[in-house]
């Protein structure tokens, strides 16, 4: 030991160098994990920020393309053009998210109209210089750009609508910049990338800060024509696997060393350590004693001899200490009436395991029980003795009495028998809690809150009534059970007090009720919410909705009601089934189900209505709400079978306050207000005004569907036709397309872009179609000289005519009995119709062919654009949709578009026409690419067909 004192200094010495071994080798590593995660940051940016920069040029590539789609469908004559302006832009926004407003600019750079309600006031006859335009450049160009801030980041996008028409003016295109790229980079850019976004000098976006340590990436992005900047860095790793190799190998390296100090520090305590457990073995109550292991020839161990021992085993076995080496384990178990038990004393020594049991030894006055526990103690054991006697006979008293007084609990049947002292925690249960929740009486008792789920409210008041000894009504607790099930058990119980007035424990019965409960929550449930979604059902909303307007009208209190209805619902469910509309109307409560508030409501109050009401949220605040709901709903895709879906949704917001006290009357206010953001294009919403203003488009619908109705009944529709030209051949013979024209009750003529639409959406285009189909055969039946210089007389069809057999049925009767030649009658049909409904649309087709009729496919290229359907429908012509043709002189892509569609339908054995065609170098382009029709204002203007008819000229000047 002498020895190893003097060497002490040197051997605490080598902790020490180990460890700085050890932390010099984990630098390395950091080093150089380090180094590779810098450069991987710096190619992951590179490619995120190409990605974000296609993204960006893409959306704005769309968004140009759909401006001039609109001022190349741009009418050169028009009853109303702020209505067609209104219609076509409001559809252009509808389809194309991002295009916050459009205005229409008058040639001298005024604002004549903006798409946007809210805004109008103040825009109009605004000049463009005021938004940073420079209207000398807007003149030379016909396009400019302008950054704009007033309250929020815009970008402006101006274009001439006609060059060859200056008196058109433009139309300007704004995007709110923050909106649309946090739209557009969101799933692109993650929260682990920091970036900026400038326009020149100007701050567009940005997320975290950029550290200038070599890893950011700068990329160039066009938006709309103006040149943009974004800066991307990958952001450091909140935990780098260098810096953990580092830190853990550190703190590994030191407790290795500190380990190997503990060993030396504790050979040196251990000669106190003995003392010490002398003294306190000396101390003990218990008897102590330390015997060695004593071997036969074999090495099997046979006995124990005692080596140590305290005072109380001398006085237990009457042996002196000094001559303790005699004694032997066997006889001392002898002497206790356990001489069976040294074999389990020998297995403690071979394999270590503890070993208790309890002897009982018969003396001449009475009977007395020891608590022996053995464990090793290196070559031999260790041996306490104690007296327990006086323990076990009151043991014994008490087992007899709670095992009576449990046969009497233990035969309860759905109830179970409970104490509790003064703290809360349960001091006894009976068993029969075991058959209501499964859990053992001992598990239940000391684990109870574990497994309780709900406790009542006022439960500290229930405990301070008990407290004070008075009793208190029953109350109910939900605890999950061990088939992880909700039990509910009634609590029924009263304080016990002892002789000074003190609580000694909360006793009482407990009885299970979950049946009970559940049967009268289900009938609730079931009388209270829609069974298809789980939502309030409409009787439930209206009591909610009357609930709030009481407490409104006493209060300062304010909340918006949300009248939301779907579009596109009629659809699917038409479509694929109501099993499909079952599933889209839950898929769609989910979505909506997900911007809920604490204390908002949802319900379904029709087919495919839902009322919704915003808590503490005036009108305004809930746009925000309202527009985060538009734009899930619009990113839902519903997908039944090999069709995908795409809704949206018309929502309409009324502000719940103090001068509503009729439920009725608000939610018919919201409903108006749905109904106007229904018409006004759809997936948008509408305030409600209070001055009835969201009623004047309701109400004008409502004008022109009366004279729909009253047309029809009347013959009030007058036909028009505008001439097809052939360009491959001389043209001796009338070729043109019938166009349907209603006057209103002031005589002013109503574009088909106002009355078609509300036809469509009451049902009533199939009587339209029927009318115009009609009267058209009425007039060339009248004028057999014509009929007999006619080519082709073009009438279009419907997608409700498509899909009606009566319609399909009467046709072919009045073609069979018509005098008119049937090969002389085209029908056209459009893209998208046809494609929607294309195994009824080849159906009609081919029983009205085989009378000799032709059919032509309209508008190809402005819907579905698929050339696999074109090869799939059985018709003769197809007309090259006008967004194309009409500046095809100017734009490359859509020359080549033209060019593909006419040589893919020669191929496919069908004629071309190239509608809205306006200028003579477009016809000659035409003619040269070897389209043989057109059709536009530079061919012929429609004209009333009646009167040429009747007229004296039967020859039209063409061109």
């Amino acid at each position: 030991m002498a020895t190893f004192l003097k060497k002490r200094g040197s051997l605490y010495l080598l902790p020490a160098v180990l460890f700085l071994f050890l932390l010099m080798l984990f630098s390395f590593f950091r080093f150089y994990l380090t180094q590779r995660e810098e450069s991987r940051r710096l190619a992951l940016a590179t490619v995120v920020a190409s990605q974000v920069a296609s993204t960006l040029e893409v959306f704005s590539a769309d968004r140009k393309r759909a401006l001039n789609d609109l001022i190349i469908s741009w009418p050169n004559r028009h009853p109303n053009p702020v209505d067609w302006f209104h219609t076509h832009a409001s559809s252009m926004k509808n389809v194309l998210p991002g295009i916050e407003d459009v205005w229409w600019v008058n040639p001298d750079f005024s604002i004549r109209w903006s798409l946007s309600a809210d805004e109008r006031e103040l825009l109009l006859n605004k000049p463009l210089t005021d938004f940073g335009f420079d209207e000398q450049e807007l003149s030379q160009t016909g396009s400019a750009t302008s950054l704009y801030e007033q309250g929020k980041l815009v970008d402006l996008y101006a274009l001439r609508v006609d060059p060859n028409n200056p008196q058109l003016g433009f139309v300007v295109a704004s995007f709110d910049i923050k909106t649309s790229l946090s739209v557009m980079i969101g799933d692109l850019i993650g929260p682990q990338f920091n970036f900026s976004i400038y326009d020149a000098n100007t701050l567009l976006l940005a997320h975290g800060e950029l550290s200038d340590d070599g890893s950011i990436v700068n990329q160039a992005v066009s938006f709309a024509e103006r040149n943009w900047l974004l800066k991307l860095q990958s952001s450091h790793q909140t935990l780098q696997i260098g810096t953990l190799i580092f830190w853990g190998g550190s703190l590994m390296s030191a407790l290795i060393c500190q380990f190997l100090f503990w060993q030396f520090k504790s050979a040196l305590k251990l000669s106190k350590s003995q003392m010490h457990y002398q003294a306190a073995s000396e101390a003990a109550l218990d008897s102590i004693m330390v015997y060695e292991a004593l071997r036969n020839k074999q090495g099997e161990v046979v006995d124990f001899r005692l080596v140590d021992g305290n005072k109380v085993a001398a006085q237990l076995f009457a042996f002196e200490l000094h001559r303790q080496r005699f004694q032997r384990l066997s006889h001392h178990l002898q002497r206790m009436g356990g001489a069976h038990i040294l074999k389990d004393m020998i297995q403690v020594n071979q394999d270590g395991r503890p070993f208790e049991c309890t002897l009982s030894i018969q003396t001449e006055q009475n009977r007395q029980w020891l608590k022996l526990q053995v464990v090793k103690a290196s070559n031999g054991v260790a041996m306490t003795v104690r007296d327990i006697t006086v323990r076990h006979l009151a043991q014994q008293k008490l087992q007899a009495s709670e095992a009576k007084f449990r046969r009497l609990m233990d035969g309860l049947h759905g109830h179970f028998i409970y104490s509790i002292d003064a703290v809360g925690d349960v001091t006894f249960i009976s068993h029969s809690v075991k058959d209501i929740l499964g859990y053992d009486a001992d598990d239940f008792r000391l684990n109870f809150k574990q497994y309780t789920m709900q406790m009542p409210a006022n439960m500290g008041q229930i405990r301070k009534r008990q407290l004070r000894g008075l009793r208190t009504e029953s109350y109910l607790v939900s605890y999950l059970s061990v088939q992880q099930k909700e039990v509910i058990i009634e609590y029924t119980d009263s304080p016990v007090f002892d002789e000074h007035e003190a609580l000694v424990a909360i006793e009482g019965i407990g009885r299970d009720v979950t049946v009970d409960i559940k049967l009268k929550e289900k009938i609730y449930h079931q009388a209270n919410h829609d069974q298809l979604t789980g939502l309030l059902n409409r009787y439930a909303f209206d009591r909610k909705l009357k609930d709030t307007l009481k407490q409104f009208s006493s209060s300062k209190n304010v909340a918006t009601l949300c009248y939301i209805d779907m579009d596109q619902f009629k659809l699917v469910n038409d479509t694929c089934g109501h099993q499909a509309g079952d599933l889209l109307l839950q898929n769609i409560a989910n979505i909506l189900g997900q911007t809920l508030g604490e204390h908002d409501l949802l319900a379904r109050v029709g087919g495919d209505e839902f009322c919704m009401i915003l808590a503490d949220t005036n009108s305004q605040q809930a746009e925000q709400k309202v527009q985060a709901i538009l734009d899930n709903v619009a990113a839902f895709r519903f997908l039944w079978e090999d069709n995908v879906f795409h809704v949206g949704a018309s929502i309409g917001l009324v502000q719940i306050d103090s001068q509503y006290t009729d439920a009725v009357s608000l939610i018919k206010a919201a409903d108006n207000a749905c109904y106007t953001a229904k018409n006004n294009g759809r997936n948008q919403y509408q305030v409600h005004n209070q001055n009835a203003g969201d009623l004047d488009f309701r109400n004008t619908e409502l004008d022109i569907l009366a004279q729909l109705q009253y047309a029809l009944e009347h013959n009030k529709f007058e036909l028009y036709f505008q001439t097809i030209k052939p360009l491959s051949r001389p043209h001796h013979r009338h070729s043109y397309e019938i166009l349907l024209r209603m006057t209103n009750e002031q005589g002013e003529m109503l574009s088909p872009a106002m009355f078609i639409p509300i036809a469509e959406r009451h049902g009533l285009m199939s009587r339209v179609d029927h009318w115009v189909f009609e009267h058209t055969l009425r007039l060339l039946e009248q004028h057999p000289e014509h009929v007999a210089k006619l080519e082709k007389c073009s009438i279009n069809l419907s997608g409700a005519s498509l899909n009606s057999p009566s319609v399909l049925a009467a046709i072919v009767n009045r073609l069979k009995l018509c005098s008119v030649s049937a090969k002389k009658i085209c029908f056209e049909i459009t893209e998208t119709t046809a494609v929607m409904n294309l195994v009824n649309a080849n159906k009609m087709i081919n029983q009205i062919r085989d009378l000799g009729c032709q059919f032509a496919l309209d508008d190809f290229g402005a819907g579905m654009s698929s050339f696999t359907y074109l090869k799939n429908m059985h018709v003769d012509v197809v007309k090259i949709d006008g967004s194309f043709v009409r500046n095809m002189c100017n734009e490359a892509s859509d020359m080549a578009t033209v060019k593909a569609i006419h040589d893919i339908a020669k191929s496919m054995g069908k004629q071309t026409v190239a509608e809205f065609v306006g200028n003579k170098q477009t016809e000659a382009s035409l003619k040269a690419m070897g389209i043989d029709y057109a059709q536009g204002f530079a061919i012929a203007k429609p004209l009333p067909f009646a009167v040429w008819l009747n007229s004296s000229v039967k020859q039209i000047k063409v061109g």
